[in-house]
């Protein structure tokens, strides 16, 4: 009767196949799902928030954020900056949005806030309180375990009480657009303060991808000058003419249906293309006919005064040399007047 056999022996059979497999087999294997690289081109993403505003139904800081989600999609985040009006106010929510209350974390809506606070404190923040205790109480590999197994439900609870304690709809537009991340700039001109800080953009070369959420058309000098430098450029705001002048352009509704970051990789590969046949383009240099073509004549040796003159560069007779019947170097011109080929 065979003895049983071992754990380690059980996983070297069944590793067996994969280690008797060719070398060459192993690496096409490999070489079938290759990894994802993420875009790491700069990205600069400058808002006009008095020329171009996200529907009005849509949290101001839900709307950066999806505005982040599409920005990131082509390349990596350098510049988030917004331009408002010292006077602009956020509007006032919807009626659907003033009757039902909903709550982050369970999905319950309620048709008061004040429902929706007693909500959230007598539930979720004593299952939080409890969350925090056992972490605390572990100790050593335990306490690790348990911090990273409780790890999504405490940044779910910490993103639903800042939403809470925000006030939703009374902040505002700093502390909302603050809160996603953008750094917000109060200008009584905004249009002519983001045309400042792109233009310093450009010049400095900090990113070579350019997002504009604005509508004037008065900016379209400024997607010349990028196209010029080799910036590429997106426009939110479809609406406006000044999407024609970028590489490509989206409204909202695409924006935050997230249609403008799936289309994003397809785009930029049309770029990549693109620049790559332009690279191998072939073009018509007009140096190479500047040059003067010296033709040689069998004569009497006449036309070496011409052909010293026409030559550039070494004298003809270091140019063009040959050897005679008697092994010695000499000119073809030479040879013409003496008669030996």
């Amino acid at each position: 009767m065979l003895p049983p056999l071992s754990h380690l022996q059980r996983r070297l059979l069944a590793a067996g196949p994969k280690l008797l497999a060719p070398p060459l087999f192993r690496s096409f294997s490999s070489a079938t799902a290759p990894a994802a690289r993420k875009p790491t081109t700069a990205v600069a993403v400058l808002w006009d928030l008095a020329a171009s505003r996200p529907p009005s139904t849509l949290l101001l800081y839900d709307a950066a954020v999806r505005l982040h989600l599409a920005a990131t999609s082509f390349g990596r985040l350098r510049l988030s900056a917004a331009f408002v009006h010292p006077s602009h106010r956020l509007p006032a929510p919807a009626a659907s949005a003033a009757t039902t209350h909903l709550c982050r974390l369970c999905g319950r809506r309620f048709r008061s806030r004040d429902a929706l606070l007693r909500h959230f404190d007598a539930i979720h923040a004593r299952e939080h309180a409890k969350r925090v205790a056992r972490i605390d109480s572990a100790r050593g590999g335990r306490r690790v375990r348990l911090a990273a197994a409780l790890s999504l439900k405490l940044s779910k609870y910490e993103k639903a009480a800042r939403e809470l304690t925000a006030g939703a709809g009374t902040a505002s537009p700093s502390d909302e657009l603050g809160r996603a991340g953008v750094r917000v700039e109060l200008s009584r001109t905004p249009a002519a303060s983001l045309r400042e800080l792109a233009q310093l953009v450009l010049d400095e070369g900090s990113a070579r991808f350019l997002m504009l959420v604005s509508g004037h058309e008065e900016l379209a000098s400024l997607l010349r000058v990028a196209r010029e430098r080799g910036v590429r450029s997106v426009v939110v705001g479809g609406e406006s003419g000044l999407a024609r002048w970028a590489d490509v352009g989206f409204n909202w509704a695409e924006v935050i249906a997230g249609k403008a970051r799936k289309a994003a990789p397809s785009v930029s590969g049309k770029w990549r293309d693109r620049d790559v046949l332009k690279g191998l383009e072939w073009r018509y240099d007009e140096d190479d006919d500047d040059e003067e073509e010296v033709v040689f004549e069998d004569g009497d040796g006449d036309g070496v005064e011409e052909l010293a003159r026409k030559a550039k560069g070494n004298p003809w007779w270091k140019r063009y040399l040959v050897r005679d019947h008697y092994g010695k170097w000499a000119s073809m011109e030479c040879h013409s007047a003496t008669g030996l080929r």
